[in-house]
């Protein structure tokens, strides 16, 4: 039996699309200088945190939440890692350069963040509090380690019904309690994955103005898991693990990142679209180019789509069949079932060791758009497609994905081809055959924990909070 300690660390605080014509109309001191507006993850409700102003770096201004006691000097340390490694490692990786807009001229968009929400100091606002998450039990509780929100690039009042508390600000949120207290180098990366929020935020804005929309959510969170990696210089904690024991099962019957948190019924499986959509990511940048690598995640970023078309542009580059998202999640999915394949996992060792999958012996199975399962070919299968369903399959120690039947690899790969995240499920066919032991992944261990810290978005943890 395995259990599972869920410490979850959120992200982006989802935000309801405002009119663009209000941000002009930033007004600073919409509170007192040393108060902020925070929102109560559980209540769901503004409140006023009163804060006193620590420590200001080259690129940031340090606040802090008067009861959550951060010394200075932990306030010039946090400055320092931000100017130093933080800002700089996201900046280059996802951040238009030397640009103008109008008249102004910005070096990046966390400057241009600034000047939008009506600053020019050039200087990112960082509140640390303790986050209201009805965090008290370490062993037990979820805990939100830190968020963005852009409501804080409008004045307060209400729009289209909304109300909003903004602050007048760039700004991030980053929990004291247990976030920098007890996971001082994650919560650095949580830094780094709240400022690609930022920044994609704001760059949709600079592109499309009155046409704004934001980026799809798997596509979104999938940078800003990256960005994670690029400041760790390493895989984040809970990632693959997560993938690798599947704990609940879900991962096996398919749940991943293209339809986000469409398990209600099973808090844990958003840990899914976590984990999936990281290594989805970090298995499109190993397959690319040592030249695209450097700007894989811009491209991106800066794309003036907020669908997959978003990716399929970028991974056509790589391999222009990928310019077909069926072709590209199909490759994807097999990689994971063969990760040290060329198509797999190249250059990550980790990754390429420990990532397996488990095969399924359903004989029919409903999935969303994106989802992907494997049972096992006895000799010969046949399938014929219906609706967006596909088969492919997989011959152990050979690189070519068989699509056309019968199908007599080792795997047969299931999966629902739909580009629509909206849609409905649809019912696939497997095999039905019984899963070998040496198929099942090992678990010598009778009880395992798993501690995380997992990643996910503050929206996410509200969703978990109305439920209760």
């Amino acid at each position: 039996m395995i259990k599972v300690k869920l410490l979850f660390l959120a992200a982006l605080l989802a935000v309801t699309l405002v009119s663009c014509d209000l941000f002009p109309d930033i007004i600073s001191g919409l509170l007192e200088e040393n108060s902020f507006y925070a929102l109560n993850m559980e209540t769901q409700k503004y409140y006023e945190v009163k804060a006193e102003k620590l420590y200001e770096g080259n690129k940031c201004v340090i606040w802090a939440e008067r009861s959550a006691k951060v010394s200075e000097d932990l306030a010039k340390k946090i400055a320092h890692e931000y100017d130093a490694e933080i800002r700089p490692r996201v900046t280059k990786n996802f951040s238009q350069k030397n640009f103008n807009d109008g008249k102004e001229r910005f070096n990046d968009m966390l400057d241009y963040a600034n000047w939008l929400a009506g600053r020019n100091d050039r200087k990112l606002t960082i509140l640390l509090l303790d986050i209201k998450d009805g965090f008290k039990n370490p062993k037990t509780d979820s805990y939100v380690a830190g968020y963005f929100y852009g409501g804080n690039f409008n004045q307060k009042g209400k729009i289209g019904g909304t109300e909003y508390y903004s602050n007048g600000r760039d700004m991030i949120y980053i929990d004291t309690y247990p976030g920098l207290k007890t996971q001082p180098r994650q919560t650095y990366a949580t830094f780094a994955h709240e400022l690609q929020h930022l920044i994609n935020f704001v760059t949709r804005f600079w592109m499309l103005k009155e046409n704004y929309t934001l980026m799809d959510t798997w596509i979104d969170e999938g940078l800003s898991s990256q960005a994670e990696y690029l400041y760790l210089e390493k895989n984040p904690p809970g990632k693959y693990e997560w993938f690798k024991e599947d704990i609940e099962g879900t991962i096996a019957k398919g749940n991943n990142f293209f339809v986000w948190g469409n398990h209600d019924d099973n808090p844990s499986a958003i840990l899914d679209d976590y984990a999936t959509v990281y290594l989805f990511f970090r298995w499109l940048y190993l397959q690319a180019s040592p030249e695209l690598q450097s700007h894989i995640f811009l491209d991106i970023e800066t794309s003036g789509s907020d669908n997959y078309r978003v990716v399929t542009n970028v991974a056509q580059q790589i391999n222009l069949a990928w310019g077909d998202w069926e072709t590209l999640l199909r490759t994807w999915l097999a990689a994971n079932y063969y990760p040290k394949n060329s198509y797999g996992y190249t250059g990550d060792t980790e990754l390429q060791d420990k990532i397996t999958v488990k095969p399924i012996a359903e004989k029919t199975i409903s999935l969303y758009p994106g989802e992907g399962v494997y049972s096992i070919i006895d000799n010969s299968f046949s399938a014929e497609t219906s609706g967006n369903i596909r088969y492919a399959e997989l011959a152990k120690n050979n690189a070519v994905i068989g699509t056309s039947p019968p199908y007599t690899g080792n795997v047969l790969l299931t999966f629902n081809a739909n580009t629509s995240n909206t849609a409905a499920r649809e019912t696939a066919v497997l095999t039905g055959v019984p899963v070998p032991a040496s198929q099942t992944p090992a678990r010598t261990i009778q009880t395992k924990t798993l501690t995380g810290p997992y990643v996910i978005d503050a929206r996410d943890m509200l969703n978990k909070n109305k439920k209760r």
